[in-house]
């Protein structure tokens, strides 16, 4: 399945008339890398208006989805929040459709999330930009230590506000054994909330093992 841009009348916040823009409604960011910097920077469906030359997100719901980084992210115009409940709903049916359809050879296994406006759309993959960076640095130093590093889930790391890559002992068997290497790496000098995060959760009693990639 491939990027799909639609054709929709846009209406400028200024009132001026409508006009017909074409828009991304649906986004492969792991397929199109030029379309996920788009998002990143606010410029995706970002029109113009021709009447006064105001530019602004055109407000046609769309669907954003990173395979490598286990997004499905259904993106609503920001003046609907207040019908988040129903919103939920129609996506929760909505992705079933999908991943039993358009992505079914991708076998999805982890929940959709959505936002409302492309604004929220580029916080959170700024969010997950900069966890990136911080499990790059976590795997680096883990290295450095002389761990093993192991590639958690995407979907299971961001939910749960971990880092994509743990250190682990060499017979790691249990959760607190995740747990023991992270406070090794962390003794070295690392500053990093993602793993003492992680370390914190490992220790716990009764924690289960972290679900790897």
């Amino acid at each position: 399945m491939k990027s799909i841009r639609n054709e929709a009348p846009a209406c400028c916040p200024n009132k001026c008339e409508p006009f017909d823009v074409e828009y991304w409604s649906l986004v492969r960011a792991d397929q199109d890398p030029d379309l996920k910097d788009a998002a990143l920077g606010g410029e995706l469906n970002l029109v113009r208006c021709p009447e006064c030359g105001t530019y602004f997100h055109h407000k046609g719901e769309l669907i954003y989805f990173d395979a490598q980084a286990e997004l499905l992210a259904f993106v609503f115009a920001k003046d609907t929040q207040r019908k988040e409940q129903q919103l939920r709903q129609r996506m929760e049916r909505d992705y079933n459709v999908i991943k039993n359809t358009l992505l079914v050879q991708l076998k999805i296994d982890y929940p959709p999330v959505s936002v409302f406006g492309l604004d929220e759309l580029k916080e959170l993959l700024h969010h997950m930009e900069k966890i990136a960076a911080e499990s790059e640095v976590i795997a680096a130093a883990s290295a450095q230590e002389g761990f093993h590093i192991v590639r958690l889930k995407p979907s299971y790391a961001r939910e749960h506000h971990f880092p994509l890559y743990v250190p682990v002992l060499a017979n790691n068997q249990t959760a607190n054994d995740y747990a023991v290497a992270a406070s090794k790496v962390l003794k070295s000098g690392l500053k990093s909330k993602l793993l003492l995060h992680f370390k914190d959760k490992m220790s716990q009693e009764g924690a289960l093992l972290p679900e790897l990639a």
